[in-house]
């Protein structure tokens, strides 16, 4: 690990001294956190499509489950765009763009984005914004249509509405804006998340019977989750520009009845926020700048008074995130580093946890734990080619390095060896050289595809125990962003 660390400085370094050293650059965009907000408001606002569904009990952000592989962070660094990518995104009206890429044997990462804004005249705008992915921690099609009524210069008033499958699970939003993104805005808005579960699961319990098993579980809100978010991003003050973004879930109860089993209820207790904030400098060489990405959720489930439901616990999970980065053009080289330290705490506490989170091959019982790890995460990315049309050559440098901050097992000499019988995922080490190819068609078209070698070779299981075999194939991906 130490030799990859060394040779990861080396490279950022030397590119960093070349890129500075030129005499010519192209200007640069911009990096934002506004399509990680909208990924984390997605388990928000379709919750029924995230893994396990609305009533999971592991916690709304779904940080650990079994489905993943040691490697799913390091995949996900790899086949998705970066939040320089993503200011592009935000800033066009129309546009497509699709990135996929193997998580397993057997299972792609897939996620499109669609987004079209359509101005009826001054005054009236129509938005219509989709997400189709399917990623383990969620599998969904979303679309969000808003309309946007421009009160007077730069104040806006606008509604969103999410469209998707589940009945229960539609969301209502009312904004206000000042601004825009491109020169700088404020935006506070409220949505009532869920606000027709309570009658459409009351017309699922009305509906269960012998011949209908479809409605087994059925709930209603007794203190219904609203949420609020704000965004404000400045105007390019001499050169530096700054993002914070937050939201915060209500406080929600609501209580859960079997229709299978007699006496068999619960009532479920659930908050949950984010935060992330942003400061880049523009210089005509690059741009470089400083994160932090905060999530929160926590989740309390018990009996109601009588009732004989087992389970009474709580789950609590939150991640604290600070990075860095720098990007750069000269000519027809690029040059993007990137760099993250996470502190993770996953907890699972209460008088009876659930029995049945870790894997069939492992027996059922009940494990409390209490799981904290600092993450270093970088990607390094140097680009030879047009901006323009034509090839695009690509070498990058991924990893994921995890330092658990749980005791060793006396039997087994393994750290966190409680959290790693349940969630037996926990690789300390993940390292990746990746080659890229791509074609521009014009400006406004390009595709990529890539390959990765594992530098670490796979060489510690997911609980901890060594591995003999190694592997140096570390899968494929492909990317596809279309403007119109």
């Amino acid at each position: 690990m130490r030799r990859t660390v060394s040779f990861f400085w080396f490279v950022f370094f030397s590119l960093s001294l070349f890129v500075t050293g030129v005499d010519q650059a192209k200007g640069q965009a911009g990096v934002t956190l506004m399509e990680w907000e909208q990924r984390t408001l997605n388990f928000m606002l379709d919750r029924s499509h995230n893994y396990g569904g609305t009533l999971y009990n592991r916690g709304l952000f779904r940080e650990n489950i079994n489905l993943m592989s040691p490697e799913h962070e390091i995949d996900l660094l790899t086949y998705r765009y970066t939040m320089a990518d993503d200011y592009d995104w935000f800033m066009a009206d129309q546009a497509y763009r699709a990135s996929t890429g193997s998580l397993n044997a057997t299972d792609f990462f897939v996620e499109n984005r669609i987004k079209f804004n359509y101005s009826f005249n001054e005054n009236h705008k129509f938005l219509v914004d989709g997400i189709h992915e399917e990623k383990l921690r969620a599998d969904r099609f979303l679309f969000r249509l808003g309309y946007e009524y421009s009160l007077h210069q730069d104040h806006t008033i606008g509604a969103e509405h999410t469209l998707t499958s589940s009945k229960s699970d539609l969301d209502l939003t009312l904004f206000y804006r000042y601004g825009d993104f491109e020169t700088g805005m404020f935006q506070a808005g409220v949505t009532y998340l869920d606000w027709g579960a309570n009658v459409v699961q009351d017309l699922a319990a009305g509906s269960a019977n012998q011949w209908n098993d479809r409605y087994k579980t059925t709930y209603q809100y007794t203190r219904r989750p609203l949420l609020f978010n704000v965004k404000l991003i400045s105007p390019t003050f001499k050169n530096f520009r700054a993002e914070l973004l937050a939201g915060i879930q209500t406080f929600s109860e609501r209580e859960v009845n079997s229709t299978e089993i007699e006496n068999y209820d619960y009532r479920d207790e659930e908050w949950a926020h984010y935060v992330g904030a942003l400061v880049q400098y523009f210089h005509p060489i690059g741009v470089a700048g400083f994160t932090y990405q905060r999530k929160f959720s926590k989740l309390r489930r018990q009996p109601l008074p009588g009732s004989d439901f087992e389970n009474d616990f709580f789950t609590r999970q939150h991640s604290d995130s600070g990075g860095f980065f720098v990007t750069g053009n000269y000519r027809k080289f690029s040059l993007e580093q990137w760099m993250w330290l996470e502190r993770i705490v996953d907890q699972l506490q209460g008088e009876a946890v659930p029995d049945d989170i870790s894997p069939d091959y492992l027996e059922n019982v009940r494990r409390p734990f209490d799981f904290e790890e600092y993450r270093l995460k970088m990607k390094s990315r140097l680009l030879y080619g047009s901006s323009d049309q034509g090839i695009q050559l690509g070498l990058e440098f991924h990893a994921d390095y995890r330092y658990l901050q749980g005791e060793e097992d006396p039997s087994t000499g393994i750290r966190d060896y409680t959290f790693r019988r349940v969630y037996p995922i926990v690789r300390e080490r993940n390292d990746r050289i990746t080659f890229s190819i791509g074609y521009r068609i014009n400006p406004n078209v390009y595709l990529l595809a890539g390959v990765s070698y594992d530098v670490d070779g796979d060489k510690e299981s997911g609980i901890g125990w060594p591995r003999q075999d190694t592997t140096r194939f570390d899968g494929g991906f492909g990317r596809l962003s279309v403007e119109w």
